[in-house]
């Protein structure tokens, strides 16, 4: 009898806490449902684009003479990359060993340098001068030359050393150090004088033998292909010369003259995007989709290629974009739609009318819409609120909840 007692109890027991562990686990979830009924995610209201256009990959083709090596040596360049240029102007000099570049390069270091001291000084004596200010802009450019840094935009973080000791020149000068000045300009005089008797005489020019625009390097697509070439090959031959990038030696070449200004973009697209173009029509485009910058230009020729369509599209100016890149992401731009760009998950249909939730503190509201204009991810709204669109910049837009409506306490 105290044996069926002591299992009854046992059997109790377990049976209790059972339910106790059916009760603990109602009341987690309980709890997990209480806090995510209430749980959204919000983005900012704030101005946007969206461009109605077409992405493809094109290839740019030029007219361009390629500048062959006419001695050995190493030569340094007297025009910047991408400068104009006349026919027959000199655009470098040969000379037998690296270090004579190497020491050219350092005597326009030097003569910069003399010529930022003289400019600090020529400015110090002409005006009265808050040396606040010159802290301020030596502040600026420090900054400036460690965001390049940071970003690695590393051509323009020379021009910031050179504004910095700019700024250092003038506190100098206007600290009355005068003579630690002189005392440098005669360092620099010296070591010019010194770095150009150690120069060996160059052994030839190199003249450019048209004009046009000067680039420094080649990619070899030059004089291998061209506008015409995309018009008599088939599309599988085309987008094989786009994705395969060619075999380019740069030895025996001093660069290119890029002789025209105007350039051609071949790129393919599908029937139903072609729909959209016709020849002679003007339409925008970009050789950097990440840059959101765009050029007018002529769609040249339209050319059905199996599947595909060939587009030919002719511009008659010239950037530093145009001239010095070749395969690239491009896009034709149709048009650019601005305003208040809000993610197409948030948009909501209530009683007919189409809008958003927007979160204010702790309250869910209903605010009606009215898009300018939508693809697939996003609505672009106006800007100036309406009884037909309430939304406002830096509102916050619920784009995902549970159980949200207007009114709603969360």
């Amino acid at each position: 009898m105290a044996e069926q007692q002591k299992k009854r109890k046992k059997r109790l027991n377990i049976s209790s806490i059972i339910f106790f562990i059916i009760i603990f686990g109602i009341y987690l979830i309980a709890q997990w449902y209480l806090i995510n009924r209430n749980k959204i995610e919000t983005v900012k209201a704030t101005e946007g684009f969206i461009n109605d256009s077409i992405l493809s990959k094109g290839i740019v083709c030029r007219n361009e003479t390629v500048l062959e090596n006419t001695s050995d040596g190493f030569v340094y360049y007297n025009v910047e990359n991408g400068q104009r240029v006349s026919n027959g102007m000199l655009i470098g000099e040969v000379y037998p060993s690296l270090n004579d570049v190497e020491l050219i390069k350092k005597s326009k270091d030097i003569q910069e340098q003399l010529e930022r001291l003289a400019e600090a000084e020529n400015f110090m004596s002409s005006v009265n001068v808050d040396i606040s200010i010159i802290r301020k802009q030596l502040s600026n450019s420090m900054v400036s030359m460690s965001q390049n840094l940071i970003t690695g935009n590393y051509q323009h973080i020379y021009g910031d050393m050179m504004d910095v000791a700019l700024n250092i020149n003038k506190i100098n000068s206007a600290m009355n150090k005068d003579d630690d000045t002189k005392t440098t300009q005669e360092e620099l005089v010296n070591l010019k004088n010194e770095t150009v008797s150690s120069i060996s005489a160059p052994t030839s020019t190199v003249n450019s033998p048209t004009s046009g625009y000067f680039i420094n390097s080649i990619d070899g697509y030059e004089n291998v292909i061209n506008q015409d070439t995309f018009k008599n090959i088939s599309y599988e031959e085309g987008i094989k010369i786009i994705d395969t990038p060619v075999e380019n030696s740069k030895d025996g070449v001093y660069g290119k003259v890029i002789t025209d200004y105007k350039w051609y973009l071949c790129t393919y697209v599908t029937p139903e995007q072609a729909e959209k173009l016709h020849e002679g029509k003007k339409v925008k485009v970009s050789l950097d989709i990440s840059q959101n910058k765009y050029q007018v230009v002529e769609i040249e020729n339209i050319i059905p290629k199996d599947d595909m369509v060939l587009v030919i599209l002719k511009s008659s100016t010239m950037d530093a974009n145009a001239s010095s890149i070749r395969v690239s992401d491009c896009e034709i731009l149709f048009a650019q739609y601005k305003g208040i760009k809000v993610p197409k998950s948030a948009l909501r249909i209530v009683n007919g009318e189409m809008g958003v939730y927007v979160k204010f503190s702790k309250l869910v509201k209903f605010k009606k819409i009215s898009p300018i204009y939508q693809d697939e991810k996003y609505m672009i709204l106006p800007t100036e609120t309406t009884s037909d669109n309430e939304v406002e910049l830096y509102d916050d837009i619920i784009v995902k909840g549970v159980n949200i409506y207007d009114g709603k306490y969360l």
